[in-house]
C-alpha cells in the first residue's frame, strides 16, 4: 500500500539526488577548532529545523534530546542550543551561498521556474525588508535611528533604535519562488547603495541572462540603476512615484491631456476591477540623464462586497498606478506591463511576507549573540570572531524556503493528491521524527 504521509526518508532521498544535499553539507565549515559536532551537522540541523518550521533555536534544542534528528543529520550525539550558538555566529557563508546558487540553477534546469513565463521571459523582483529592531541589544553591524517615543507620563523622549535591513532578489513569476541572492545594509548607507551592491554581484553568481525582466519599487527609480540594468542586459519595470519629480510630473501632465487609450473590465479573486491605461514613449528620465522611456499609467476602480457591522455592502476603492519601463512596446503592450508592475507585489506577499509570517524570518537568530569562537589575529593575540550568525541562519533558511517549496509544488504527489498546504506537509514531516528510525547510520 503507497504511503499516504510524508516521510523524512522520501524527502532525503529527494533532497540527495536531485540537489546534493549531503555533499553540500560536507563543505561547510566554521571558526571552531577541532569541533565534537561538524558543522556538517549544525547545518543540516538547522536546515530541517527550517524544513519542520520550528520558530526557534529553543524548539530545535528540544527536537534533538528527545527524537531521532540527530540520527538523520549525522551527529555523534545530541547537542543543544549552545552548540549551535557557538557554531554559526563563526560560519563560514561563502559555502552556504554556492548552496543557494547551485540550487536555483537546478532548478532553472530542471525548469521550475518555465511555467507563468511574461512573453517567454523570466521575472525577478528585488526590494527590501527590515528584519528586526531593538532598543537594547545591538551588534557591530546593527543600523542605528532616533526614534520618538511618549514615557508613562506621556512625555515625548527620543532613543536610539538598532535595526537590520536587507535587500534581497526573487523570482516571482513562476510557482516556485525561490531567493537569488539577499544583500545586509551596513552602518551609514541606504537601501539603493546595497541593492546596487546586490546587482551587481548577481551575474557573477548566476551569469547575466539567469532572468529577463526586474521588477524594482520607486526608491530605484535612479540613473545609477538604469544604467546598470541596461549594462547587464536586463529589462526593468519600475514604479514610479514623486521621488522621481521631474518624470512623475511630466507623465502626469500629459496623461491628463488625453483620453487613455485602452479600457477594460477584469474580474479576479471575487473582486472587479475597472481598469483604464495610457501608454507612452519616449519621456526624459531625468534633467541629468535625459535618455528617453517608455511610461505607463493605469487608473483601477476596485469593486468588491465586504462585511460592515454584519451586513454584506458593495465598497469601491480608486487606485492609480504609474510604471517606467525599458520593454518595447511591440513585443509588451500596455496591458502586460500593467501586468508586471502588479507582479512586484508577489516579492511582498510570497516572499519577505510569507518568511516573516510562516518561517519566523524576523526571530531575529543569533543576533548581538555573545557567544563566539576566538581566533588567532596577525599580531599573536586571540580575539573574537565576527558575529555572522543572522547572515549565515538566513541563507540556511533561503535554502529550506526554496528547496521546501520545489518538494510541495513539484514533487509531491500526495501535496497534490490530497491538497494540502506546504505548512500541512512541513508537519507531517515532523511528526516522522517521532517514529522509531531503523538501526542504520545516517543516510547518505
Amino acid at each position: 500500500m503507497k504511503e499516504r504521509v510524508h516521510s523524512l526518508p522520501s524527502l532525503s532521498t529527494w533532497l540527495n539526488k536531485g540537489f546534493g544535499l549531503r555533499a553540500h553539507a560536507t563543505q561547510m565549515a566554521d571558526a571552531r577548532t577541532d569541533p565534537e559536532i561538524s558543522p556538517s551537522s549544525i547545518f543540516l540541523a538547522v536546515f530541517y529545523s527550517f524544513v519542520f518550521r520550528l520558530p526557534s533555536f529553543q524548539q530545535l534544542d528540544s527536537e534533538l534530546s528527545h527524537s531521532h534528528l540527530q540520527s538523520w543529520i549525522g551527529a555523534e550525539r545530541a547537542f543543544g542550543d549552545d552548540t549551535l550558538r557557538y557554531s554559526l555566529c563563526g560560519f563560514d557563508r561563502d559555502p552556504l551561498e554556492s548552496m543557494l546558487v547551485d540550487v536555483n540553477r537546478r532548478l532553472k534546469r530542471g525548469k521550475a521556474f518555465d511555467e507563468g513565463r511574461v512573453q517567454g521571459r523570466l521575472v525577478a523582483a528585488l526590494d527590501g525588508i527590515e528584519v528586526l529592531s531593538s532598543f537594547s541589544r545591538r551588534c557591530d553591524r546593527c543600523l542605528e535611528r532616533r526614534v520618538t517615543l511618549k514615557d508613562q507620563a506621556g512625555r515625548k523622549i527620543e532613543q536610539t533604535q538598532y535595526y537590520h535591513r536587507a535587500v534581497g532578489c526573487q523570482m516571482v513569476h513562476s510557482a516556485v519562488k525561490p531567493f537569488l541572492a539577499i544583500e545586509w545594509l551596513q552602518p551609514g548607507e541606504g537601501e539603493d547603495t546595497a541593492a546596487l551592491r546586490l546587482l551587481n554581484r548577481l551575474p557573477e553568481m548566476y551569469g547575466s541572462r539567469f532572468f529577463d525582466i526586474l521588477l524594482l519599487d520607486a526608491l530605484y527609480a535612479q540613473t545609477p540603476v538604469l544604467q546598470l540594468v541596461r549594462r547587464m542586459g536586463w529589462d526593468a519595470v519600475i514604479s514610479l512615484k514623486q521621488n522621481s519629480r521631474d518624470l512623475y510630473q511630466s507623465a502626469v501632465r500629459l496623461f491628463a491631456s488625453r483620453p487613455p487609450d485602452l479600457g477594460f473590465t477584469e474580474r479576479r479573486d471575487h473582486k472587479t476591477y475597472q481598469v483604464q491605461l495610457w501608454d507612452t514613449a519616449g519621456l526624459p528620465f531625468t534633467i541629468d540623464n535625459p535618455e528617453p522611456v517608455r511610461v505607463v499609467r493605469s487608473e483601477e476602480v476596485l469593486d468588491r462586497n465586504r462585511y460592515r457591522e454584519g451586513e454584506l455592502t458593495a465598497h469601491s476603492t480608486d487606485h492609480e498606478w504609474l510604471w517606467v519601463t525599458t520593454l518595447p512596446k511591440q513585443a509588451f503592450p500596455t496591458r502586460i506591463i500593467r501586468q508586471l508592475g502588479h507582479c512586484r507585489w508577489k516579492n511582498e506577499n510570497n516572499g519577505w511576507m510569507d518568511l516573516t509570517k510562516h518561517w519566523a524570518f524576523k526571530h531575529g537568530f543569533l543576533h548581538a549573540c555573545r557567544h563566539r569562537p576566538k581566533q588567532t589575529t596577525t599580531s599573536g593575540e586571540r580575539e573574537t570572531v565576527p558575529n555572522h550568525g543572522l547572515a549565515a541562519v538566513t541563507l540556511i533558511l533561503l535554502i529550506a524556503f526554496a528547496l521546501s517549496s520545489a518538494f510541495v509544488l513539484r514533487h509531491s504527489k500526495l501535496a497534490r493528491r490530497d491538497h494540502l498546504t506546504a505548512i500541512a506537509v512541513a508537519a507531517q514531516l515532523r511528526a516522522w521524527l517521532s517514529k522509531t528510525p531503523p538501526p542504520i547510520r545516517a543516510p547518505d
